[in-house]
Parts: structure tokens; C-alpha cells; sequence
């Protein structure tokens, strides 16, 4: 009795180990797709195993046949994608810490408040021509004066182009970006403006004459409190227009220039800051219609949704055909809530979009295209 049973497990364990020395086949030997972006140690790549497993996943009953010799690799590919999602969850929890960080310090971070400032943003104004500026004019009700967009105004319409931004929408990037460019330009024109000034006070110095800035006996000083970095780009270009009139009106009550001159370079620089407001506006009283506020750069794929297509129709015919920079996003405002994320695919079909406008534009700029030609694109686009 004893005698067998010490052989049975002589027996057993001979077996044992002539199965642990056997090599594994190569045919046996799990096979899969890898990736040098894999979260995995051994760089498995779901992606590049899905696209393997083509075949295979779309026969239900392949998949079903426990024999078949990609069932493992099936099998495997479910293991890692819920693998995946148990790193994924944790992650997030985490909020992306490291390991050395403890669970109740990574939460914390839910907890952090928004940045506020810490006391309140000012400005203080001197002039009235600068005070109407920022301030406006609402219209007459008698009808004897025409309305006045002001900084407040359009500090409130490069808001609403802003937040226009994160929807996609390829006409309030190009509202900002002209804004920005016509804003350039009348910073440059200011800054002329003063330079030539200080200079005519400073020869004065050169001769023994020194000559103070006028400045208001009671300036007003106004909260800012803007919510778009916009709001205070209008504020600083306000800021330097009252600095440009103190200017000039100390250059004529100290003789150095005419009543009549110094009229006409304030009349001048103020007609082209109200045409770049004016604009701005213009860009916010259509694109913020209710019909108009869901325009987005799919709105520009061919056979896309009708409504979509209507938009970008209105839009053109508004505004103009979209440049094709702007669209492709190679041209983008200082400052955008664009956080779009796109797929590969979409990414190709917009930049064949992006192709036909700029050749379109290519061919408009050599006269290729007479008006029918240019509606015919267009329809194409759309």
C-alpha cells in the first residue's frame, strides 16, 4: 500500500516537472500589437489590437469559439481595456498626483477657490473726451444726437466674442483678431501722437522752459471690474487716450500749438477709434442673434447639419467668406476659450475645408474667379 502510493507520487511529480521544462510553442506564445505611447509596462496597445482583431470581433460566432486561435486574444484585449479604465478612475481620483502623494491631499485640490483680485481695478480719467469715450452715448430720444458706442460697450462685445470662442466658432476668433490688429494700429497712432508732443515739451525744456501736464482738478476715478482680458485692453487704450488729449491741451494753452490744431489731431484720432468700436460691435450684434450663436467650424462640412449650413450662409454674406488662416486656426486672438477636441478624422476633413478656402482665396486675389465662380465654391463648402 505504502508502496504504491510512494509511487504514484514519484509519478506525479516526474510529470511535473517534464511539463514546466517543455519549451512553449511559438505558435502558443501570446502575440499582440505594441505602442510607445501604451500605459502599459510591456507597451499593449488596445488600439493597435482592436484594428488586429477587426475580423475576429465582427464574426459573433468567431468570438463565441473558445478554440479559434485569436480567442485569446480577445480574451486579453477585455482583460486590458478594463485594466485600462481601473488606471483611468484611479487617475482622476487622484487628480493625476504622484504616488508619493497621499489620497486626502490630492482631493484637497477640489476644494481650491477661483482667483479673485485683491483689491479693486481702477481707472482715473482727466479728460471729457476721454470720458466719453470709455462712457458713450445712448440714443437721443429727441433724435438730435447720434448714439456713441463706447468702451464700455464694446469691452462687452469682445466679452461675448470671447466666450463665442469656446463653441468653435471660426467668425468670433477672426472679430477678435481684427479687433486686435485695428487696435495695434491705433496704439501705434497714439503713441506717435504723444512722442511728438513730449518732444515739443522737452525742446522747450532744452531752452530753460519747463511745462507741466495739465491734469484734472477733480479726476474721476472708475471701477473696472472686467470679466474677459478685453475689457482691460479697452481700459488701457482709454487710459492712453486721456493721456493724449492732456497732451494736446497743454500744448495749446502753452502756445504751442493752435486752437484749431490741436481740434483737428483729437477730432482725428477719435473718428478712428470709434470706426474700430464700431466694428467690434458689429461683429458682436450679429454673431450673439440667437439664430447664430451655435455657428461652429463643422457648420462648414459639406452635407452637414441644415441649420449649420444656414449660418454659415448669413455669416458670409455679413461678414465675408471666413479666411482661410483663421479658419485652420493658424491665425488665433491673444486670448480664447477654445478647448475643442477633435478626432483625427474631423482633423482631416477641417483641414481639406481649410485647402478649398485658401485656394479659393488664391484664386480670387489672380482674377480666376468672377462672382459665379466664387458662389459656386462657396456652395460647395457649404
Amino acid at each position: 500500500m505504502a508502496t504504491t502510493a510512494k509511487t504514484a507520487k514519484s509519478t506525479k511529480t516526474k510529470d511535473a516537472a517534464s511539463i514546466s521544462e517543455v519549451p512553449v510553442p511559438a505558435s502558443k506564445q501570446m502575440l499582440y500589437a505594441t505602442s510607445a505611447n501604451s500605459p502599459f509596462s510591456d507597451g499593449y496597445s488596445i488600439e493597435g489590437e482592436k484594428a488586429a482583431l477587426a475580423e475576429f470581433l465582427s464574426d459573433e460566432g468567431r468570438m463565441l469559439n473558445e478554440l479559434d486561435p485569436m480567442y485569446d486574444r480577445y480574451i486579453e484585449m477585455i482583460d486590458r481595456q478594463d485594466r485600462l479604465e481601473t488606471m483611468q478612475a484611479s487617475y482622476q481620483s487622484r487628480k493625476g498626483a504622484e504616488s508619493v502623494v497621499e489620497q486626502k491631499e490630492a482631493i484637497s485640490m477640489n476644494f481650491l477657490g477661483s482667483l479673485v483680485d485683491e483689491q479693486v481695478d481702477q481707472m482715473a480719467l482727466h479728460t471729457k473726451e476721454a470720458f466719453r469715450m470709455f462712457m458713450g452715448r445712448a440714443r437721443d430720444p429727441g433724435k438730435q444726437l447720434q448714439p456713441i458706442i463706447g468702451g464700455k460697450r464694446v469691452a462687452a462685445a469682445l466679452r461675448a466674442l470671447w466666450m463665442l470662442t469656446s463653441n468653435d466658432n471660426p467668425y468670433a476668433d477672426w472679430g477678435l483678431l481684427r479687433h486686435e490688429q485695428t487696435m495695434k494700429e491705433v496704439g501705434k497712432l497714439l503713441e506717435k501722437h504723444i512722442k511728438e508732443a513730449r518732444e515739443a515739451l522737452d525742446q522747450q525744456k532744452s531752452r530753460g522752459l519747463t511745462f507741466s501736464v495739465l491734469q484734472s482738478s477733480s479726476p474721476q476715478v472708475l471701477n473696472l471690474g472686467f470679466k474677459s482680458p478685453y475689457g482691460y485692453a479697452v481700459a488701457q487704450l482709454v487710459s492712453d487716450f486721456d493721456f493724449f488729449v492732456r497732451l494736446q491741451k497743454t500744448l495749446e494753452r502753452k502756445n504751442l500749438r493752435s486752437d484749431a490744431q490741436v481740434r483737428q489731431i483729437i477730432t482725428e484720432t477719435t473718428r478712428v477709434i470709434r470706426r474700430v468700436f464700431n466694428e467690434t460691435a458689429r461683429f458682436d450684434r450679429w454673431l450673439m442673434r440667437e439664430e447664430m450663436k451655435g455657428l461652429c467650424r463643422t457648420d462648414f462640412v459639406p452635407d452637414g447639419d441644415p441649420l449649420g449650413v444656414k449660418r454659415v450662409q448669413f455669416a458670409a454674406e455679413v461678414f465675408g467668406p471666413c479666411p482661410s488662416e483663421v479658419y485652420a486656426g493658424k491665425l488665433q486672438p491673444r486670448h480664447s476659450r477654445r478647448r475643442i477636441q477633435i478626432s483625427t478624422a474631423e482633423r482631416k476633413l477641417l483641414q481639406v475645408i481649410s485647402s478649398e478656402m485658401l485656394r479659393m482665396e488664391r484664386a480670387a486675389e489672380a482674377g480666376e474667379l468672377d462672382d459665379a465662380g466664387m458662389n459656386e465654391i462657396a456652395e460647395k463648402l457649404v
